[in-house]
């Protein structure tokens, strides 16, 4: 059966009292984390003034997915993730205020940011597998497409209202304030979470699973590689991680040193990438299925590339803004649609690790591209990497249209619970 459209898809799947109470604190966390990210941008950008500072941060914001996503993944997997998000939401608030405070009495210098960025990336980094994989648990299993394009729609969503609350605010009180907004969302959320611990069981993994945590993500590893559609999902994302993905790093430069805008012009355009990716989010999000969903993904990274080439040429703000919104409309596609093929195809015993390699490609890859993108923005200028980052993009696109039919066979069929021998 084709994958049909209907808002009543996301009517029905927002009517489960779990996946709302979920959906609530998490999308106040998301706004506030927006916020905070836009304001430790400008704070780096004013500091440097330097596109390949910005990646360095952008680095350290990232690069402890490399060790603790893969093992976030196995543990989410095993143990009660509703807890664990709640110990990762309890530290995120800690971390905010630290920030805050060092902001506002005026003691923070590179170094310091540095540590609270790395601490702040570190326990990001723990607490994704979790939230990827606790929603195939909050609705019935037909709603799984419904459940992971809206969880997009929130995110971007929150990438829009976010920065324009922190371009605001920055401009009127400064950094401190828009940081410590952080600590109130993760509050939020933690409540949040609370009232779902009270009334609400995750499933447990199947008799005889592994207890060695390292065997598990072994396991999951080598599952993802064999898989024919997952692995080839994987290496796309993985190449697109390394340089399109890094846009949100090249926009503090973009706004301010090459369009003389300020704050407030690095406000506008994250807010118009958020944009253009909650549109796709929605799109996807009234799915009622996965047909077709791999050959729209696949599709949407020639329009990514062609997207950057022009962004290479724009004399405007306002070209730039349109854009930019095409690069947040077509890279939604790309990483809502894989992410929600890979949940529907996926063993279930192995969704927490799979969402795990998904959030290291997708966080590990722009910590290491975010180096070279801010080193070849120094070096060449913003435009000519941004022509670079199309060419790249394009030749991507070229080889994954290679593999589409197989990603279309594999990808877009039920999962299966335990469908190997656990022992």
């Amino acid at each position: 059966m084709s994958a049909t459209h209907s808002w009543s898809n996301i009517a029905r799947a927002f009517s489960n009292r779990h996946y709302r109470t979920y959906q609530i604190g998490r999308f106040v966390s998301q706004v506030t984390t927006w916020m905070y990210r836009v304001a430790v941008g400008w704070l780096v950008w004013k500091l440097t003034h330097s596109a390949a500072w910005l990646g360095v941060f952008s680095f350290l914001d990232q690069a402890s997915s490399f060790l603790v996503t893969p093992l976030a993944g196995a543990v989410a997997d095993r143990t009660d993730t509703l807890k664990f998000m709640r110990a990762t939401q309890a530290l995120l608030l800690v971390q905010a205020i630290g920030l805050a405070l060092l902001d506002a009495f005026d003691f923070l210098n590179l170094a310091a940011l540095a540590a609270f960025t790395l601490a702040y990336g570190t326990i990001n980094a723990a607490q994704q597998p979790a939230g990827q994989a606790i929603l195939p648990n909050l609705l019935p299993k037909e709603a799984l497409t419904v459940a992971y394009g809206l969880n997009s729609v929130f995110f971007n969503v929150a990438r829009f209202i976010g920065p324009m609350l922190a371009g605001a605010m920055i401009n009127a009180w400064g950094t401190a304030p828009v940081i410590l907004c952080n600590a109130v969302g993760a509050a939020i959320f933690t409540v949040c979470l609370l009232f779902l611990q009270a009334d609400f069981s995750i499933q447990q993994r199947p008799k005889g699973a592994s207890r060695n945590m390292f065997s598990d993500v072994g396991d999951g590893f080598a599952y993802a590689v064999s898989h024919k559609g997952i692995g080839p999902t994987m290496v796309i994302l993985s190449t697109l991680s390394v340089m399109p993905f890094t846009i949100e790093l090249l926009l503090p430069s973009l706004a301010d040193g090459v369009y003389k805008e300020g704050a407030q012009g690095l406000a506008w355009m994250t807010a118009i990438v958020g944009t253009g990716a909650m549109l796709q989010s929605m799109s996807i999000a009234r799915r009622a299925g996965v047909t077709g969903l791999a050959f729209y993904v696949v599709q949407a990274i020639a329009w990514m590339g062609i997207a950057f080439f022009a962004l290479a040429f724009c004399n405007s703000f306002i070209l730039a803004l349109a854009c930019v919104f095409v690069i947040g409309f077509v890279s939604s596609a790309t990483r809502v649609g894989s992410m929600t093929l890979l949940q529907y195809s996926v063993d279930l015993d192995m969704r927490a690790r799979v969402a795990s390699f998904y959030g290291l490609i997708t966080h590990a890859g722009p910590a290491l591209g975010a180096l070279v993108v801010g080193a070849l923005g120094d070096w060449l200028g913003i435009p000519a990497a941004m022509g670079l980052i199309g060419a790249y993009t394009l030749l991507v696109w070229a080889w994954a249209r290679t593999r589409r039919a197989d990603m279309m066979e594999a990808l877009e069929v039920e999962a299966h619970l335990y469908r190997r021998d656990p022992g």
